[in-house]
This record gives C-alpha cells, sequence and structure tokens, in this order.
C-alpha cells in the first residue's frame, strides 16, 4: 500500500491541502442562496452544507485527482484492464481475506454520504437516489479507465464492475439511513421571511462580503486592464524605459499606480456609495438580505462609521495578496476574535440608536422625538399617528383600529419589514 501512495505522493498531498479550503469556497454560493431565500442561517445548516461539499469534493478528489507524478515511468510498468467479472468479490474475500473485506466495506462506505445527502438534504426519492448513485459510480469507473478522458496517458486505476454494485449498495443504505433519520428528526420548515436583517451574524456578513467581491474584482480588473491597454497604445516608448504621455514621462510603475487606483474605486463604489445611498445594502446585502447599518447613525457618525468600515474592508481583504499575505491574515485573525468576544465589528462601535428603540431621530434635532405610527408615518412627540386623530386612531377606510404607535407603531415601514400594529382594539 505504502509503495502504491508513492507514486501519487504529490498529487495527493496537493489535493490533501486544497481540499478543505476549496469546499470552504464552494460552500459560500450555497450560504449565499440560503440567506436569499430565508434571510437567517442555522449554525447546523452551515456546517451541514460544508460537510455536503467536503463530501462531494472528496469523492471527486481522491477517485480521480491523485494520479501518478511520473506518467511514462508508470504507464510503462503498469496496466489496468478493465475487471468485468460480477462475482469476482467472492474470488477476491476468499483468497484477500481481511485486505479485501475493508476494501469491499470501504466502496459501499465511500457512498453512504452521497445517499443520504440526496435523500435528507436534495430531497430526493428513492427512485432517484439509487439510478444517480450507480451513473455516479460509473463515471467514476470510466474515468479511471480512460485516465480521466485522456489527461492521463493510461488507466491509472482499475475499472471494477464490482464497484459498480459495491457503490450503488451504499447509496441504497445511506439512502436508507436518511429515511430512518428522517422518521426521528423531521425536516424543520423554515420561514420564509421578507425583511432586511439588521444585526446580521459574522458567517452572514462574509456571504455578502464575498459576494461583494466578485463585483469589486471584475470593475477593478476590467477598469486596470483597460486603462493599462489604452494607456500603451496613446503613449510612445522611449528608449529609457519610460513612456511618453501628453508631454509627460511616465515609469513602468504607472500601472501599479492604475491598478491601485481602481482596486479603491471599486471598493469605494461597493462598499461605500452603494450601501450609503441604499440603507446599509451593498449588492451582497440586497442578494442575502441583509443591511450593515446596525444601527442608526446620521451626520457624521455615520460618515465615521462608512469610512472606518471601508478602511478595515480593505485592510482585511487587500493585505491578504503578497507580499502583505502575513499582515492580512492578521488582521482577518483580529476581526474574528474580536466578533468572538463583542459579537460586532470594530466599526460597529460609532455611537448610535438601535434601530428597535422606538423612535427615530431623523431630523438630526437629538430630540428623539420623531415617532412612527403604524403606518410609518411620522407622529407628534406625544406618540398618536399623523393620520390619526387626536385619540390616536388610524381609519384605514375600512375599520378604525388604535394605534398604539410608541409601543407597537413604531417601526412602521421604515426598513421595509412591514408594521406593526395592535389590532386588539
Amino acid at each position: 500500500m505504502i509503495a502504491y501512495i508513492r507514486n501519487f505522493s504529490t498529487s495527493f498531498i496537493l489535493a490533501m491541502t486544497i481540499w478543505p479550503f476549496l469546499s470552504a469556497l464552494l460552500t459560500l454560493p450555497i450560504l449565499a442562496m440560503m440567506y436569499h431565500r430565508y434571510h437567517r442561517l442555522r449554525s447546523t445548516a452551515v456546517l451541514t452544507s460544508y460537510l455536503c461539499v467536503l463530501y462531494v469534493l472528496g469523492l471527486v478528489t481522491f477517485t480521480l485527482y491523485p494520479m501518478p507524478d511520473d506518467p511514462a515511468k508508470y504507464c510503462l510498468t503498469h496496466a489496468h484492464h478493465p475487471q468485468l467479472n460480477v462475482m469476482r468479490f467472492m474470488t477476491d474475500l476468499a483468497t484477500g481475506g481481511k485486505n479485501a473485506a475493508l476494501q469491499l466495506l470501504l466502496n459501499v462506505a465511500f457512498f453512504v454520504p452521497l445517499g443520504f445527502v440526496l435523500s435528507r438534504w436534495a430531497r430526493w426519492k428513492f427512485y432517484a437516489v439509487i439510478p444517480t448513485g450507480f451513473l455516479v459510480s460509473l463515471f467514476i469507473e470510466t474515468s479511471q479507465l480512460t485516465g480521466v478522458w485522456d489527461i492521463y496517458p493510461c488507466a491509472y486505476r482499475q475499472f471494477d464492475v464490482d464497484d459498480l454494485l459495491t457503490n450503488t449498495l451504499g447509496a441504497i443504505i445511506g439512502c436508507f439511513i436518511a429515511w430512518i433519520y428522517g422518521a426521528l428528526v423531521p425536516v424543520r420548515q423554515v420561514e420564509d421571511r421578507r425583511e432586511v436583517v439588521e444585526k446580521p451574524g459574522l458567517v452572514h456578513r462574509a456571504v455578502a462580503l464575498m459576494i461583494d467581491l466578485v463585483f469589486i474584482v471584475v470593475l477593478d480588473g476590467s477598469l486596470t486592464l483597460g486603462s493599462i491597454y489604452l494607456f500603451q497604445k496613446s503613449s510612445k516608448y522611449l528608449p529609457n524605459g519610460t513612456y511618453l504621455f501628453l508631454g509627460h514621462a511616465f515609469g513602468t510603475g504607472v500601472s501599479d499606480g492604475m491598478a491601485q487606483f481602481f482596486t479603491l474605486l471599486s471598493f469605494v463604489i461597493f462598499e461605500l456609495l452603494i450601501p450609503v445611498t441604499h440603507r446599509g445594502q451593498t449588492l451582497g446585502g440586497m442578494f442575502t438580505h441583509m443591511s450593515c447599518e446596525t444601527k442608526e447613525r446620521h451626520g457624521g457618525a455615520r460618515a465615521v462609521f462608512y469610512v472606518i468600515r471601508l478602511v478595515v474592508l480593505m485592510l482585511g481583504t487587500m493585505l491578504l495578496a503578497e507580499p502583505t499575505r502575513q499582515l492580512g491574515v492578521i488582521v482577518v485573525v483580529f476581526l474574528v476574535i474580536f466578533w468572538i468576544f463583542a459579537r460586532q465589528m470594530p466599526y460597529d462601535l460609532i455611537p448610535g440608536r438601535d434601530w428597535d428603540a422606538g423612535y427615530y431621530d431623523d431630523f438630526g434635532d437629538g430630540q428623539g422625538d420623531d415617532r412612527y405610527d403604524g403606518y410609518g408615518n411620522v407622529g407628534n412627540a406625544s406618540g398618536y399617528g399623523a393620520a390619526g386623530n387626536p385619540g390616536g386612531y388610524v381609519d384605514d377606510a375600512t375599520k378604525i383600529y388604535p394605534t398604539y404607535a410608541p409601543q407597537n407603531g413604531n417601526r412602521g415601514n421604515r426598513r421595509g419589514g412591514g408594521s406593526y400594529i395592535n389590532y386588539s382594539g
């Protein structure tokens, strides 16, 4: 076994190293879709999503990727012919003893999670899970037979028809386990929420930021490459290694300057201008229904909040590139530790008023007397709805209800979450 693994040393180590990190990266789109639908996410859902991606990626990685390091030598000394005898495993068990039994059990166990995931997580019926398990196994075996469809010059693993049977059996067992587990722990129906989450957790923030970073990278790369191309086309290259543009000489470092400028510009657009004009929601926040403004701030406090937030996000992302990667890692670790103890980010410490405090100082007079009635209308200092009569009632053209503005109607439609009205009267 050790001699066989030595043929895969470099690729095997690389696969083991990248596997968990790539799984975490591929989990983010799933979490984004969950946030988009439910606006909130339980820690168990995060863990389940990661384990599912970890398993699927491991299924592909360790059945296909680890290839012998020296193709010419390996193909010259090894010949893997397909094994098409359906009952061959009986002979292997009789002659191979414990090793053959262990190999057989591993082939079964390797596909048990697939059957469980498809049944429990994807909600597939058994008549869809079983053929899927067989087809996945067939794809893997055929890929091994063809050298991953001619990427490798020869078959570096054996096509074994018994593997099709044992893998499919594993999927069936996984489906059966999911059925038992479902009877003991029924699937919890999650409410499809519509309000904006104003106090998002760390994972929610990270998912929204990753979505924003996709747009930032696309815009930054497009502007940088486009500007460098136009600069080179419209400038004259001089023998001394500089560029003559509009009567001025520029060194080769001008491309680095343009790259840094457009990176800053992209961050300002997506992490400053967009959330400032959209009540704290970036594009990632809009998709996952969260706001980065955990408190109501106005004037200078709101400006300071966004400036500090922009600086922190840029430090936590831009420093991860070489040669400042270690410093970037330190910043990220600091932010995670800060969140664990404070349950908020450093920029959330900027003073402000909680959104659910019962009133909003929208006019910036510091009096805190700008209340909202049940329909989001500004009331007077005594708490009566502006649309109501002196008795504090609102006529909605059908019935008359008491607003109880200070207690039940304080939020109104301020954040798109609907009104909170007491209809007991």
